[in-house]
This record gives C-alpha cells, structure tokens and sequence, in this order.
C-alpha cells in the first residue's frame, strides 16, 4: 500500500489542461502499458491472409496480403493452407512492402511475400482467403 501511495503522490504533473478524459486515458496506456508488438515474440504462431498470388518472372511467386497475428520475417518455413487442409509448403525468400524489402513484418502489416518455389503450377493452387501459416 505504501509503494502504491508513493507512485501515486510521486507523479510529475502533465499539462493535461486542454486533453479530454479519453486522451489522458490513451496517453496513460501509452506511456505507461504499450510495448511495441503487443508482446508477441517472433518465434511464436504467425498468420497471413492471401488477397492476391502472381509469379514473376526470374524471381518467383509472390503473395500479397495481410498479417493477421504474429511477426513474419525472411526465412521463416511456411504453410499455406484452406480451412485445415495444407496445400504446400516454402520458405519465405523475401518480404516487401509498398515496392521496399525489409527483413520481417508483424500484425496489421500490408506485405508481399516472395515464396522459394519455383513452380508456376502452385499458383493455381492457392485463391484469395487462403492462409498461410508459420510452422
């Protein structure tokens, strides 16, 4: 109880004249709670769902979508799957963002994932709505 009345009295005023009860309670949770990713380590379960597949040529299949839960990053061994059925299985070869790489990507991401496969046929495989899962 005391530690608790000492953090309490020991606050340093804000100037939170002019900001409704809404924002100081915003401002508060993101001081003081917030940690970037929301705590979700990168070796946890990851999932992202597919909106659009093209191959490109001398490069490979990419899938564009978003990540709905987790940290997706190059290199990570993937599924795809439908409803519980796994279509195949890759590797991540590269992760873009509005035409820029970057190593990994994490929930509410917009990306592209460029898979390793080489097989033109696979795309045929996969339709919007598919996920792909971080095995």
């Amino acid at each position: 109880m005391k530690a608790l009345l000492q953090q309490i009295f020991s606050r340093k005023p804000k100037n939170d004249g002019l900001l409704t009860d809404d924002e100081k309670e915003l401002r508060d949770y993101e001081e003081n709670v917030y940690m970037a990713e929301s705590g979700v380590t990168e070796a946890s379960y990851a999932e992202f769902v597919i909106d659009d597949v093209f191959f490109i040529v001398k490069r490979g299949m990419m899938i564009t979508g978003t990540v709905t839960g987790g940290v997706f990053k190059v290199g990570d061994r993937i599924a795809v799957c439908r409803g519980e059925d796994e279509l195949f299985e890759s590797y991540i070869a590269a992760i873009e963002q509005y035409r820029n790489e970057c190593e990994k990507v994490s929930e509410g991401a917009v990306a592209g994932f460029l898979l390793e496969n080489d097989d033109s046929n696979l795309k045929k495989l996969i339709k919007r709505n598919d996920i792909i899962k971080k095995i």
